[in-house]
């Protein structure tokens, strides 16, 4: 399949460098902040403010899921603090056996994906807005779980390579230079800054 390459994302972060830059948030950047420090020092599952941030963050409020969903959730991330690199089809699959309020197995990918983002900040999140500057496709007209899991892995890599690539691209610093002086008070890791740039320009994307 056909998504946008680290060329492509390149080409048109540059293109509305200022829209991308200047329309994230501050709010939102506070938050990331937040979430990325405080992780460091707390037990989740026992750390209900974290987790009301975290769950207005990452969309986690999703009135289908149910309380031991999110029990379940928060203690999965902290079994997995001390793994750098959590199997995330592994999670995926645990997550997709707790029924949702409707009695069904729902496919919770993108908060997998935020799971281990949070963990280790090299794993690059999975949002609508990310998926949008990719142009990936969708899954829903795909049936069951191996081939929702696979398109999804497949997406990931694509996301985990093509930031990789962009981290690496001297070209891009001018981007991370506007980022650092629009947010001279967050220090953030360089991958969350270019996660947060990539959904802003998903957003702004036609």
């Amino acid at each position: 399949m056909k998504y946008r390459t680290a060329t492509d994302l390149k080409k048109l972060l540059f293109e509305d460098q200022e829209k991308v830059v200047n329309k994230i948030s501050r709010e939102k950047v506070e938050v990331y902040d937040h979430l990325h420090e405080a992780f460091q020092d707390t037990y989740v599952p026992d750390d209900t403010l974290y987790k009301f941030v975290y769950r207005y963050f990452f969309r986690l409020d999703n009135p289908s899921l149910t309380r031991e969903f999110e029990s379940q959730y928060f203690k999965m991330m902290e079994e997995q603090r001390s793994n750098e690199r959590p199997n995330i089809v592994q999670i995926t699959k645990e997550l997709y056996e707790i029924k949702n309020h409707k009695g069904n197995p729902t496919m919770q990918f993108p908060l997998a994906a935020a799971m281990l983002h949070t963990i280790n900040p090299e794993f690059p999140t999975y949002d609508s807005d990310i998926a949008k500057a990719f142009d990936f496709s969708s899954t829903y007209h795909l049936s069951g779980f191996e081939k929702k899991m696979r398109r999804y892995i497949d997406q990931y890599r694509h996301i985990f390579n093509s930031y990789n690539e962009l981290l690496e691209d001297e070209a891009m610093e001018p981007m991370f230079k506007h980022f650092d002086e629009r947010f001279r008070d967050y220090h953030l890791p360089r991958v969350k800054k270019l996660d947060l740039m990539v959904c802003q320009l998903g957003n702004i994307i036609h």
